[in-house]
């Protein structure tokens, strides 16, 4: 029972011993957030949930001051306990805990466990234990009960509770949304917070996991392509998809972009299949590859579930197949991403962030492509899907591809800020030139007779649009930059010799919607069957101009054909980024005078 009020009054309320014990529970949040924040590994989001949700401990401690030595001893124990997982994690994988860990937690045997430990366990890991634990227990030592009058403290017990439940609060009161909507938002805003990172963590592990064991059962149990053959079935072949991220090739210099953001690829034109025209059907990464990855299309959306994948196609074909990520996938918006991959023989996840904006570098790819390449398999098929350059901009390289300055070459309408942002941008795409580029050549060096494919998502509009300054993407307000997409192929010489190409300088200036892929992908690998479109393929003698829709199928009246409303902005002249300059240093000679 509360202390009644003639007790409470007995000893003064301090504000002292108040905040010292608000500081022991932050800390076991706290510390965790400030060493990601002030890493620059992440944003301020997780340390402001840290920082209003350590209020909820200071109720018990409130209304049970008597025991409140012994009730901080015991949600201590909990916080730290559950704390040194996520410290943990960070400190052998330099990740934020998330749900995705219990994924690999959970998917991991006893001995995959032990290697991971022993590659990356550093000596420093035991003292910085030692220390980050004695921290807790001299403060514990020094709290004294917090003794507060029977209104002060319902004062006070109402204002934290309702800091703590504000999240749903302000979904249900002030946009009159559902319980479930409001619970659910509650939820992530608790998660990144001892002890709620692993027991909501797990509650979603277990949800998403649910969904993604009923869409593979439904998967599985599709009926095969029908007589399905394979040109290549008696060579030894290595097949790669590389899937990028937010990347408008109007933006790169392989395309024509004053700039120098693509310098590898540039350099390896030559040897490219290097496509003009292609689009994306919709700005967003799942809805786009629920069709480039499967017979779906903007007419036809439901026909992921309904007919088998490329992933299928390609096992069908005898390949084994692998999906290698440095995408977040076990989150509830990405659970297609994690049903796609699941349906490969081998997965690699390497991107276990609460958070996308978290500083996880593509190049983590490179390893394990490597490595995949060096099994003595007959036929493979990897699948490899990047980060790209998904807005954080700045969180997708490291400070050694900083090449764009913050205030040299940017359209002169930009401000400091939006200039920033525009180089980041940039920067973003020379370091993803990098990391595609460096694929090619591993794959190159290997001698493996095959070819490699990379596509982007979607685009990204940043700042593209002079008259509506805008950076992401809208697919109710549509840019050219948010559907403009790179799409190249490589190919071994030996695949080349035994698959050419016809009429490569026609093929690569046809207009496609990449929701086609699918098509294109069977003929670059040589495989067919009844349900085979030659008229989709854009490398096909057979190919027709189709229509090029972009927009929402759920609104198919609204529905835009590219062929018939292009993008007006593509028929203008790239911005001259050196005669802005030049501009720019016009106008600040002007102004000061």
């Amino acid at each position: 029972m509360p202390d009644s009020p003639s007790q409470s009054r007995q000893i003064a309320f301090s504000w002292g011993n108040f905040f010292r014990y608000y500081f022991y529970f932050f800390y076991f949040s706290g510390v965790y957030q400030l060493i990601i924040y002030f890493s620059g590994f992440s944003g301020s989001t997780g340390l402001r949930q840290a920082v209003l949700m350590s209020f909820l401990w200071l109720i018990p401690v409130l209304l049970f001051p008597r025991q409140s030595k012994l009730i901080s001893a015991a949600v201590g124990l909990l916080l730290w306990t559950t704390s040194l997982v996520s410290m943990g994690y960070l400190a052998l994988y330099g990740q934020d805990f998330s749900q995705s860990v219990l994924f690999i937690i959970f998917e991991s045997n006893f001995k995959e466990s032990t290697e991971f430990l022993e590659s990356y366990f550093s000596w420093w890991m035991v003292p910085a234990l030692i220390v980050y634990s004695i921290i807790p227990v001299i403060v514990w030592k020094y709290l004294q009960p917090v003794y507060s009058s029977l209104k002060l403290r319902t004062l006070l017990v109402a204002s934290m509770s309702f800091i703590v439940a504000w999240p749903m609060i302000q979904r249900l009161a002030v946009q009159h949304t559902s319980l479930e909507r409001g619970i659910s938002h509650q939820i992530n805003r608790m998660e990144p917070v001892a002890p709620w990172h692993l027991i909501m963590g797990y509650a979603k592990y277990k949800k998403t996991l649910h969904e993604i064991e009923k869409q593979l059962l439904a998967n599985k149990n599709l009926a095969p392509l029908k007589n399905l053959s394979d040109k290549n079935a008696q060579t030894k072949n290595t097949l790669v998809l590389v899937i990028g991220e937010s990347t408008n090739r109007q933006r790169m210099s392989l395309y024509g972009y004053q700039r120098e953001t693509t310098p590898h690829l540039d350099a390896l034109k030559d040897e490219l299949l290097i496509f003009q025209n292609v689009y994306s059907p919709r700005p967003y990464t799942i809805e786009t590859l629920q069709q480039v990855l499967t017979f779906a299309d903007e007419k036809n959306p439901t026909l992921y579930l309904k007919k088998p994948t490329l992933i299928n196609m390609m096992k069908q074909a005898g390949y084994k197949t692998y999906w290698i990520t440095n995408q977040q996938t076990q989150t509830k918006r990405n659970t297609m991403l994690t049903t796609f991959s699941k349906q490969a023989d081998e997965q690699i996840y390497l991107n276990n962030n609460r958070m996308q904006n978290a500083a996880q570098y593509d190049e983590s790819v490179l390893k394990p492509f490597a490595k995949i390449l060096s099994n003595q398999v007959a036929k493979k098929f990897i699948v490899v899907h990047l980060l790209g350059t998904h807005r954080g901009y700045h969180y997708r390289y490291p400070e050694s591809f900083s090449f764009f300055k913050r205030d040299k070459n940017v359209p002169v309408w930009l401000n400091d800020k939006q200039g920033r942002e525009y180089n980041e941008y940039d920067n973003a795409v020379r370091y993803n030139d990098f990391v595609v580029a460096s694929l090619i050549n591993i794959l190159k060096n290997s001698q493996d007779n095959g070819l490699l494919t990379y596509f982007s998502d979607h685009g990204e509009e940043v700042y593209d649009t002079r008259e509506k300054l805008f950076t992401g993407r809208n697919e109710g307000a549509p840019t050219s930059a948010m559907y403009t997409i790179p799409f190249f192929v490589w190919q071994s010489d030996s695949w080349q010799q035994h698959n050419p190409l016809s009429h490569r300088t026609k093929i690569v200036q046809r207009n496609y919607s990449a929701s086609d892929f699918i098509y294109t992908w069977a003929d670059l690998a040589g495989i067919k069957f009844n349900e085979f479109d030659a008229s989709r393929s854009i490398i096909n003698n057979s190919y027709t101009q189709h229509p090029v829709w972009i927009g929402d199928p759920d609104k198919p009246k609204k529905l835009r054909d590219l062929q018939i409303e292009p993008f007006l902005d593509l028929h203008f002249k790239q911005p001259d980024l050196k005669k802005m300059a030049a501009d720019n240093l016009d106008v600040n000679h002007e102004n000061n005078i």
